[in-house]
């Protein structure tokens, strides 16, 4: 089946349909959540690579357009590092071209920007792909860039936390809403996964009610990442051992999602946002850390580590902060990645950065 840029909710198959009224739904309930606006009659950007994942959700946001007023971009990023990513970004854009999407696209050395960064290829590929889609999404003036993210991809996301030694209630995965602003680190981000309590096979079904094929990129084969080893390899077992795993994730999501916002005045209360020369920083007072539990301040402290928007929550960092606060033990610093410090003294604790990072 070919499709136009007439693609409507009616073109879908009714399960199809009501699937893709139910991410809308999920989407809108959590920006009220997060304080935001809804999507009807907005300009969102889709971040686009042709592959089964995100060909669902233009296909998907575009049978939406008139039914809620919206107007769709996409937005590929060539990472220049196989001989067919080319073609492929060719295809993405006559792909677009067919459902009347406006197509924007580059193509960048990511190894070259692994080098300049010193950092590995896949995260300079993380980093070039959300740097290019925040530009693009200013550029074009859209409210949000959606991406497809869906459940299996947040089943990996909570095994890789796991073996990274998150803390909850990081451990329960990729957030639905991402609002970050600009710093001079790294641009701001502001992200939507209206897919993300959706299984990849759900996608897949509707792709193929529409006769609809999608490329593949070899590189998800390749060993060299991690993500791929606990797709390819860890994930199979698990679900071998309950098939029903995407669903327990679904549930530690949801339960994740809960306990941040049960804490989230509270934690508010405990932190202040403080500005040295330019840089960020941000402490908690030595009493707002004596008026909350040992959990509470784990989490207080944890909260911080967030909001500096750098370095990951490992739980054994938070246990040794924890335990110098209550025994006393002043002062000492702890480093988290991105450059990020924190002093635990007798005033309590302070997040900031390293000069130079």
């Amino acid at each position: 089946m070919s499709l136009s840029s007439s693609l409507c909710l009616n073109a879908l198959a009714p399960k199809d349909a009501r699937m893709a009224l139910d991410a809308v739904r999920f989407a809108e309930e959590e920006l009220l959540l997060g304080g935001h606006g809804g999507l009807r009659g907005k300009r969102l950007l889709a971040a686009f690579s042709g592959g089964a994942d995100s060909t669902a959700l233009l296909v998907m946001f575009c049978a939406l357009r008139s039914h809620m007023g919206l107007d769709i971009h996409a937005a590929h990023l060539d990472h220049g590092l196989r001989d067919e990513s080319r073609a492929e970004a060719e295809a993405a854009e006559a792909f677009c071209r067919s459902l009347g999407v406006p197509f924007h696209t580059r193509r960048e050395d990511v190894r070259a920007l692994a080098g300049e960064w010193g950092c590995g290829l896949e995260e300079a590929g993380r980093r070039a792909r959300y740097a290019f889609l925040e530009e693009c999404r200013v550029r074009t003036g859209a409210e949000w860039v959606l991406t497809a993210h869906h459940s299996g991809d947040l089943a990996e996301d909570v095994l890789m936390r796991l073996t990274r030694g998150a803390a909850w209630p990081g451990l329960g995965g990729m957030r639905a809403v991402v609002l970050e602003e600009a710093a001079p680190h790294r641009p701001g981000r502001r992200l939507l996964r209206p897919l993300l309590m959706l299984d990849k096979e759900q996608l897949v079904a509707m792709l193929e009610h529409l006769g609809l094929t999608w490329q593949e990129d070899a590189s998800n084969q390749s060993r060299e990442w991690k993500r791929n080893r606990i797709r390819n390899d860890i994930m199979p077992l698990i679900l071998a051992e309950n098939p029903s795993f995407s669903e327990s994730v679904r549930r530690l999501w949801r339960n994740a999602r809960e306990d941040e916002r049960w804490w989230e005045g509270r934690l508010e209360a405990a932190l202040e946002e403080q500005g040295e020369g330019g840089e960020r920083r941000i402490a908690i007072s030595a009493e707002a850390l004596d008026g909350l539990s040992r959990i509470g301040r784990m989490r207080v402290m944890a909260e911080a580590v967030r909001r500096m928007e750098r370095g990951q929550v490992r739980a054994d960092t938070l246990e040794k902060m924890e335990a110098v606060w209550q025994h006393r033990r002043f002062p000492r610093r702890f480093s988290f990645s991105g450059g990020l410090k924190a002093e635990v003294a007798a005033c309590g604790v302070r997040f900031f950065v390293a000069p130079g990072r």
